[in-house]
Protein backbone atom coordinates (compact mmCIF):
# COMPACT_ATOMS: atom_id res chain seq x y z
CA UNK A 1 0.00 0.00 0.00
CA UNK A 2 1.06 3.64 -0.66
CA UNK A 3 0.74 6.05 2.00
CA UNK A 4 1.99 9.61 2.49
CA UNK A 5 4.78 9.42 5.05
CA UNK A 6 4.70 11.09 8.63
CA UNK A 7 7.28 11.82 11.25
CA UNK A 8 7.14 8.89 12.68
CA UNK A 9 8.18 6.98 9.57
CA UNK A 10 11.91 8.73 9.67
CA UNK A 11 13.76 5.98 11.24
CA UNK A 12 12.36 3.39 9.16
CA UNK A 13 13.21 5.62 5.70
CA UNK A 14 16.65 6.26 7.05
CA UNK A 15 17.68 2.98 7.44
CA UNK A 16 16.00 1.92 4.26
CA UNK A 17 17.68 4.74 2.58
CA UNK A 18 20.89 3.48 4.04
CA UNK A 19 20.28 -0.41 3.47
CA UNK A 20 19.69 0.45 -0.17
CA UNK A 21 22.26 2.43 -1.23
CA UNK A 22 24.93 0.18 0.68
CA UNK A 23 23.32 -2.80 -1.37
CA UNK A 24 23.05 -1.26 -4.79
CA UNK A 25 26.12 0.62 -5.06
CA UNK A 26 28.43 -0.72 -2.29
CA UNK A 27 31.37 1.13 -4.56
CA UNK A 28 29.84 4.51 -3.38
CA UNK A 29 31.59 6.33 -0.28
CA UNK A 30 29.57 7.05 2.72
CA UNK A 31 29.82 10.18 3.78
CA UNK A 32 27.23 10.61 6.47
CA UNK A 33 26.33 8.63 9.78
CA UNK A 34 23.47 6.44 10.37
CA UNK A 35 22.27 9.41 12.95
CA UNK A 36 23.18 12.27 10.52
CA UNK A 37 20.89 10.26 7.92
CA UNK A 38 18.22 9.81 10.43
CA UNK A 39 18.03 13.53 11.27
CA UNK A 40 18.41 14.69 7.22
CA UNK A 41 14.98 12.69 7.01
CA UNK A 42 13.36 14.05 10.09
CA UNK A 43 14.50 17.35 10.23
CA UNK A 44 14.92 18.63 6.54
CA UNK A 45 13.19 15.94 4.04
CA UNK A 46 9.44 15.08 5.72
CA UNK A 47 8.69 18.46 6.70
CA UNK A 48 9.51 19.83 3.16
CA UNK A 49 8.63 17.63 0.85
CA UNK A 50 6.21 15.19 -0.60
CA UNK A 51 7.12 11.89 0.93
CA UNK A 52 5.39 8.34 -0.59
CA UNK A 53 5.84 5.04 1.54
CA UNK A 54 5.80 1.97 0.15
CA UNK A 55 4.15 0.01 3.53
CA UNK A 56 3.72 -3.93 3.11
CA UNK A 57 2.57 -5.29 6.40
CA UNK A 58 3.56 -2.40 8.30
CA UNK A 59 7.02 -2.12 7.35
CA UNK A 60 8.52 1.01 4.96
CA UNK A 61 9.76 -1.37 1.91
CA UNK A 62 10.34 1.09 -0.45
CA UNK A 63 9.46 5.51 -0.99
CA UNK A 64 9.86 8.41 -2.91
CA UNK A 65 10.35 12.19 -1.52
CA UNK A 66 9.64 14.85 -4.31
CA UNK A 67 9.18 18.66 -4.12
CA UNK A 68 9.33 21.52 -7.11
CA UNK A 69 9.88 19.30 -9.77
CA UNK A 70 12.92 17.35 -8.40
CA UNK A 71 12.34 13.62 -7.45
CA UNK A 72 15.15 13.18 -4.95
CA UNK A 73 14.63 10.23 -3.78
CA UNK A 74 13.21 6.71 -4.54
CA UNK A 75 14.64 4.01 -3.07
CA UNK A 76 13.00 0.46 -2.57
CA UNK A 77 14.86 -1.75 0.09
CA UNK A 78 16.70 -4.91 -1.28
CA UNK A 79 14.15 -7.86 -0.58
CA UNK A 80 11.32 -5.87 -2.37
CA UNK A 81 13.68 -5.17 -5.65
CA UNK A 82 12.38 -6.30 -8.90
CA UNK A 83 8.63 -6.51 -7.10
CA UNK A 84 7.06 -3.71 -8.96
CA UNK A 85 7.28 -1.30 -5.72
CA UNK A 86 9.85 1.13 -7.24
CA UNK A 87 7.43 1.17 -10.41
CA UNK A 88 4.43 1.92 -8.32
CA UNK A 89 6.20 4.50 -6.38
CA UNK A 90 7.68 6.80 -9.39
CA UNK A 91 4.22 6.26 -11.46
CA UNK A 92 2.40 8.04 -8.15
CA UNK A 93 5.07 10.69 -8.07
CA UNK A 94 4.39 11.20 -12.15
CA UNK A 95 1.17 11.39 -11.52
CA UNK A 96 1.56 14.26 -9.61
CA UNK A 97 3.96 16.27 -12.01
CA UNK A 98 4.44 17.75 -15.22
CA UNK A 99 7.89 17.50 -15.17
CA UNK A 100 10.53 15.97 -12.97
CA UNK A 101 14.16 16.25 -12.71
CA UNK A 102 16.42 14.14 -10.69
CA UNK A 103 20.42 13.19 -10.36
CA UNK A 104 21.70 9.67 -10.06
CA UNK A 105 25.20 8.35 -10.73
CA UNK A 106 26.54 7.45 -13.31
CA UNK A 107 28.33 4.36 -12.54
CA UNK A 108 24.38 3.26 -10.90
CA UNK A 109 23.17 1.31 -14.25
CA UNK A 110 20.56 -0.31 -12.90
CA UNK A 111 18.74 3.51 -11.88
CA UNK A 112 19.27 4.90 -15.14
CA UNK A 113 17.99 1.92 -17.55
CA UNK A 114 15.03 2.00 -14.55
CA UNK A 115 14.42 5.74 -15.16
CA UNK A 116 14.52 5.41 -18.76
CA UNK A 117 11.89 3.10 -19.09
CA UNK A 118 9.70 5.34 -17.79
CA UNK A 119 10.56 8.65 -20.03
CA UNK A 120 13.42 10.00 -18.38
CA UNK A 121 16.41 11.15 -20.54
CA UNK A 122 19.88 11.89 -19.64
CA UNK A 123 20.39 15.88 -19.93
CA UNK A 124 23.54 16.57 -18.39
CA UNK A 125 26.87 14.45 -17.47
CA UNK A 126 29.18 16.13 -14.74
CA UNK A 127 32.53 14.61 -12.57
CA UNK A 128 30.37 14.71 -9.39
CA UNK A 129 32.41 17.69 -7.94
CA UNK A 130 28.89 19.38 -6.87
CA UNK A 131 27.99 16.00 -5.34
CA UNK A 132 29.11 15.05 -1.49
CA UNK A 133 30.05 11.56 -2.76
CA UNK A 134 32.35 13.51 -5.20
CA UNK A 135 31.23 11.01 -7.64
CA UNK A 136 30.16 11.50 -11.85
CA UNK A 137 26.52 11.73 -11.97
CA UNK A 138 23.73 12.34 -14.47
CA UNK A 139 20.73 14.29 -14.44
CA UNK A 140 17.85 13.37 -16.12
CA UNK A 141 14.59 14.94 -16.66
CA UNK A 142 10.80 13.50 -17.37
CA UNK A 143 8.17 15.84 -19.20
CA UNK A 144 4.56 14.46 -19.13
CA UNK A 145 3.39 14.19 -22.87
CA UNK A 146 -0.40 14.50 -23.46
CA UNK A 147 -1.96 11.48 -25.58
CA UNK A 148 -2.55 11.85 -28.62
Amino acid sequence: MLREASVSDAPAIARLHTVSREAAMPWLPVVHSPEDVLEFFRDQVLPSQTVIVADTLGHVTGFAAYTGGWLNHLYVGPDAWRSGLGSQLLRRVQAASSLLQLWTFQRNSNARAFYARFGFEEVEFTDGQRNEEKTPDVRMIWRRTEDL
